[in-house]
């Protein structure tokens, strides 16, 4: 039977008429429907997972030539990129007021330099700034480039966020086994409820560990309450939906791989969000919660053994970045992050061992929120596993990087101070006797 001749079968139509069959949307019974409507289709067990992809593959294709079909992704893409830059928008407040104890919420957005305030036009995420053309509509003073950026930067990673997780049916997630399909109107048919779940716990997660550098490059501290709220949110929501944490505190290594294929088979279609206390999510939590205190403390150590020397790379409270990182996404993923971030980090140190950077002068926070976006993009590639390479080598791996993030935040910090302290002695204007004028 050639699946390819649209001519001979319009998918589209028979997926349309198998939905008016009264069943509960799983694979099985569409297949089932779909066999009742049309007796020509391939004939074999509803279970058979490979049948079921050999027919929906070609209507899923079929409904990707629709107008409509394409107007729902492009609808869906814009909507999330929208709804970053608003939170963008606001957390430019968050990082300019909250530091400074001042209310988030009152008084509304106004020009530093004339205090007039900003009207609602003129307050629009990125199109506000250029429309202004960076000057203040009142007093033309310049308005920093860095609000904008701050607004694209989150609409940009909420969208890529949206299509790694939710647009693939979670293709690119570690350990957990993907949807059967994917695509946005995966939304409408309600198969997607746990990964835009994970979506928005990790974009909350995202948008803190932004402000907080954001916050560090302007030499501010971190306030306590911007990380407990999120390090409250991310205890209990996490112990509550077990949906929030694809990989557990303890992941098991099946011998045959092809049974396991056929026992997830029936859940590729997840979609459930459940709300219910369980003791695997805690552990989870608690895992998570304990292997990023000690991430933490290895990637601050020097900063924590020998505090208040400046300059510094790891200003206080970076620790809890690390901390609030292994609650939202487990002891596994953590180790992952704290290694790739202090790696990143000692090479620019290193490329700008003796001369002035931009990137060298950035915090240990940036580079952790920047390999922070990579893993929750490409867990998936990122994180190690047991059930991938086998006990032996997921702890020899596991094990050097632990061993490996304080020799290389060590080091990273001891060359960020060097060329500090050198820059700062030439900069020093020496003072010469001879050249005193005398009475």
């Amino acid at each position: 039977m050639d699946w390819g001749n649209s001519a001979k079968y319009d998918f589209l139509s028979i997926f349309n008429q198998a939905r008016t069959v009264p069943h509960s949307g799983s694979g099985d019974q569409i297949v089932t429907c779909l066999r009742q409507l049309h007796p020509g289709l391939p004939a074999g067990s509803p279970a058979d997972g490979r049948n079921q992809r050999q027919i929906m593959t070609p209507l899923l294709t079929a409904m990707s030539w629709s107008p409509s079909y394409w107007l729902l992704e492009v609808f869906t893409a814009v909507w999330c990129f929208v709804m970053g830059s608003v939170i963008g928008s606001f957390l430019n407040v968050v990082i300019y007021r909250m530091p400074l104890g001042l209310n988030i919420s009152k008084p509304k957005s106004r020009c530093p330099f004339c205090e007039t305030p900003i009207r609602t036009r003129d307050n629009l995420p990125i199109l506000g700034w250029l429309l202004l053309r960076g000057k203040c509509r009142d007093c033309q003073a310049p308005i920093p480039a860095r609000y904008p950026i701050v607004e694209a930067l989150v609409g940009v990673v909420f969208l890529l966020l949206y299509l790694a997780i939710v647009h693939s049916g979670g293709a690119l997630l570690p350990y957990r086994s993907p949807n059967r399909f994917s695509g946005g109107y995966q939304i409408l048919e309600g198969r997607t409820w746990d990964l835009i779940a994970l979506a928005v716990y990790y974009c909350y997660l995202f948008i803190v560990v932004v402000a907080a550098a954001y916050i560090q490059y302007d030499r501010q501290l971190i306030p306590r309450r911007l990380l407990f709220w999120c390090l409250g949110i991310g205890l209990v929501a996490g112990c509550l939906i077990p949906e929030l944490h694809p990989v557990p505190a303890q992941v098991s290594v099946q011998s045959n791989q092809s049974s396991t294929e056929i026992m997830l088979s029936d859940l590729r279609y997840h979609g459930a969000l459940h709300v219910s206390f369980e003791l695997s999510s805690v552990l989870t939590v608690c895992w998570g919660l304990l292997y990023g205190v000690i991430a933490g403390i290895l990637f601050c150590w020097r900063n924590l053994f020998q505090p208040g020397e400046q300059p510094t790379l790891f200003p206080p409270r970076t620790l809890w970045l690390l901390v609030l990182m292994g609650v939202y996404l487990g002891w596994q993923q953590v180790v992952s992050v704290g290694f790739l971030s202090a790696l990143i980090l000692c090479l620019v140190q290193l490329l700008f061992w003796k001369r002035d950077s931009f990137c060298a002068k950035l915090p240990a926070a940036a580079f952790l929120c920047g390999v922070l976006t990579l893993q929750l993009l490409l867990g998936g590639y990122l994180t190690i596993l047991p059930d991938q390479t086998g006990y032996l080598t997921y702890l020899f791996v596991t094990g050097g990087q632990i061993v490996a993030i304080p020799l290389l935040t060590g080091l990273s910090e001891a060359a960020y101070r060097n060329r500090e302290n050198t820059n700062s002695a030439q900069d020093q204007i020496p003072f010469d006797e001879s050249s005193t004028l005398t009475s």
